[in-house]
């Protein structure tokens, strides 16, 4: 039976006190103490890592970024996930919306709903990136902490917060205030870790970057008690992630307690387990590290030829509305391709052949065959999603290392 104790900080939720002690430690190994609501299974830093202001507006993005501004690369990569999360809510999003997009970082999504037809407004507390998305993107960006802007009163249609939530000091009052500038049919997007995700090792669930974690429950209820309802909630893939959709709720009477019996337990025992689960006996370190390396070679890929951040985006945005499957998946299965195909030909090529009296001259021929039939394979499938000329000859070149002479020659 854990022993309980009492937190500097009371519960964001209910208002309790009496908390358990989840982890120490953070991601990095420095102390972190993480505890969680015994009341209602909410979990915070408790105290705080840092003066919070001063961490998000001058600091947050080179201790997680190493830069001030956004990089090519991490424009790309925003660029990426602003696609994905438009997909989950498309059935939201129409020409003529007024959005606001909270912790719009370099303006990514904020720049991709107004290639939709959106009239958007971005709030980023960080320097750097603010100015960034002014300067690249033309954007109207709002540069503070949400709790500070002035928002006018039932004025959105959408309100995005993406992985913002949880960086705030006071959960519930960001969500009264969005909830407050949403239009009667207006709607609230927020996505957020899960706490009790088991898909990041133990030791990376918790750090010094989110000051509250959530769970579906304590998510909705803090939604509930900030005036909205709840349309959906539900985990990514992964179940790293929480994201929901909610819109103002009708007056009803306030709960005069927040308590959620059992959530704590619940909580505390995924936490718990995770901990003690061998995690390299999983199979998500191994998919992660295969999904890095997939993304790198995409990644280099689609760099080039594009002189500017908003030159890039333009072309991913516009390849991904004319065919947003070719899109997801071309670049990714390049590197697939070759990989299988180095795989397939070597084994092929160094075990099979020889063995059925094939000279070293015919299998080398037969090797390089099948190489080139694979390159052209590559190269069609980029013709035929219309990638930019300097993408087709980087897949050249990156295929080249491929025409390797087999083992035994």
């Amino acid at each position: 039976m854990q022993l309980s104790e009492r937190a500097a900080i009371p519960c964001n939720l209910c208002g309790e006190t009496e908390v358990t002690v989840l982890s120490r430690r953070s991601r990095s190994g420095r102390p972190l103490r993480t505890v969680a609501c015994i009341s209602c299974g909410l979990a915070w830093s408790d105290p705080r890592p840092h003066n919070a202001r001063r961490f998000y507006e001058q600091e947050y993005r080179v201790e997680y970024k190493r830069t001030f501004t956004p990089k090519p690369k991490h424009v790309l990569r925003a660029g990426r996930v602003a696609l994905a999360r438009l997909q989950k809510i498309a059935a939201y999003v129409r020409p003529g919306l007024r959005a606001l997009d909270v912790g719009s970082g370099g303006g990514e999504f904020a720049y991709l709903l107004r290639s939709r037809g959106c009239t958007v407004t971005g709030v980023e507390p960080n320097r750097g990136y603010a100015e960034f998305a002014r300067r690249e993107f033309g954007l109207e960006i709002v540069r503070g902490f949400i709790d500070e802007v002035t928002l006018p009163p039932a004025s959105f249609d959408l309100i995005t917060i993406w992985h913002v939530l949880e960086h705030t000091e006071d959960p519930g009052a960001v969500l009264a205030h969005l909830r407050a500038a949403l239009k009667p049919e207006g709607v609230l997007v927020v996505e957020v870790p899960n706490v009790e995700a088991t898909c990041q090792a133990p030791r990376s669930t918790f750090h010094e970057a989110h000051l509250y974690s959530f769970n579906g429950a304590c998510l909705q209820a803090l939604a509930q008690k900030a005036g909205l309802r709840t349309i959906d909630l539900s985990l990514s893939s992964d179940g790293g992630n929480i994201l929901a959709i909610f819109c103002p709720a009708a007056a009803s009477a306030q709960r005069s307690r927040w308590a959620l019996p059992g959530n704590h337990a619940r909580v505390t025992g995924v936490v718990q387990a995770h901990a003690r689960r061998p995690y390299w006996l999983t199979s998500h370190p191994y998919r992660r590290a295969a999904g890095r390396l997939r993304r790198t070679v995409a990644e280099r890929l689609a760099l080039l030829g594009a002189p500017t951040a908003r030159a890039l985006l333009d072309r991913l945005y516009r390849q991904a509305e004319s065919d947003p499957m070719r899109l997801r998946l071309l670049w990714p299965s390049l590197a697939g391709l070759y990989a299988l195909a180095i795989v397939v030909e070597e084994v092929f090529v160094d075990n099979l052949l020889p063995a059925h009296g094939f000279s070293e001259q015919q299998a080398l021929l037969l090797f390089f065959v099948l190489q080139a039939a694979s390159l052209a394979a590559v190269l069609w499938q980029a013709e035929r999603t219309a990638a930019p000329g300097p993408q087709r000859a980087a897949a050249f070149a990156a295929a080249l290392p491929a025409f390797a002479v087999p083992a035994y020659c």
